[in-house]
């Protein structure tokens, strides 16, 4: 997946003010190792569909499947459909 500078300002801004558990493999691997998500209702939220979620410092598991919060993740689905 090709990105624009604006994009990869914008995704580094993201990741400055976060410690990610998995040292942030979606970027440093060219988007190529994502979680699985859907999107689910109006609002923009992503359902985190991974096996493991519920262990992610980044999931809300108050439901099943549990929500994802992560920033990055939620920037690339919407701005990139991933």
């Amino acid at each position: 997946m090709e990105i624009t500078q604006e994009h990869a300002n914008r995704l580094e801004e993201l990741m400055a003010g976060l410690e990610c558990p998995k040292e942030f493999i979606c970027y440093k691997s060219g988007f190529t190792h994502l979680c699985k998500v859907r999107k689910a209702g109006a609002a923009g939220l992503l359902e985190c569909l991974d096996s493991g979620s519920r262990n992610c410092q980044f999931s809300l598991p108050f439901n099943d499947p549990p929500v994802c919060l992560c920033p990055v993740r939620a920037y690339l689905a919407a701005e990139f459909g991933k």
